[in-house]
């Protein structure tokens, strides 16, 4: 189902709107069951002081990146610049729902974290980022419970678009500390 809903005016004057593929509410409320289960592999050793050796991430990190990781990284990554993109060009219609589905399977695969804790909590807070500024752009359109007035419509969709951009700056910083463990991607997602 594809609706097509008028956002307020943005800061630059430029009118913009927003089309839904299916989005139902915050993506990060319901998770799909997956079948899919990792056991944590606490096998991180830092190296030893003076040296410039990287951490060694043991099987886990790269077994997560190898059977779905990647792909659900590069995805979101996609369909987040996408959405940004459309925004910075001025677009009159956006379609969230490819970031909506990203999202979506990126929270479903969260049983299966990455066994490395700084990189899990960066990606854990990217994925944040980007429902968080999504679910406010989205009621800044009037899909939201109630719309105050133009202006404040205006401040919050802008807030929003903050907000992904900075779940787009924690997807970057993702993607480099799984390079830096060992985790070569197959295509470039900045590219």
């Amino acid at each position: 189902m594809r609706v097509r809903l008028p956002l307020v005016p943005a800061v630059t004057a430029v009118a913009a709107a927003v089309l839904l593929t299916g989005c139902a509410g915050d993506p990060e409320v319901a998770a799909p069951k997956t079948n899919v289960s990792f056991k944590p592999v606490p096998t991180v050793t830092a190296p030893t002081p003076g040296s410039t050796a990287p951490v060694n991430p043991g099987p886990g990190v790269i077994q997560w990146y190898g059977t779905g990781g990647e792909k659900l990284l590069h995805g979101l990554i996609s369909t987040a610049r996408s959405a940004r993109g459309q925004h910075q060009d001025g677009k009159i219609v956006i379609d969230l729902g490819p970031l909506s589905d990203s999202l979506e399977a990126a929270r479903g695969y969260t049983v299966a974290y990455i066994p490395e804790q700084k990189t899990q909590d960066v990606w854990a807070e990217a994925r944040k980022h980007l429902s968080s500024g999504m679910g406010t752009v989205l009621n800044a359109s009037g899909l939201g419970v109630s719309r105050t007035s133009e202006e404040k419509a205006a401040e919050e969709e802008a807030i929003g678009w903050a907000e992904i951009d900075e779940g787009i700056k924690g997807l970057k910083e993702t993607d480099d500390r799984l390079r830096a463990l060992g985790c070569m991607p197959t295509e470039d997602p900045w590219k």
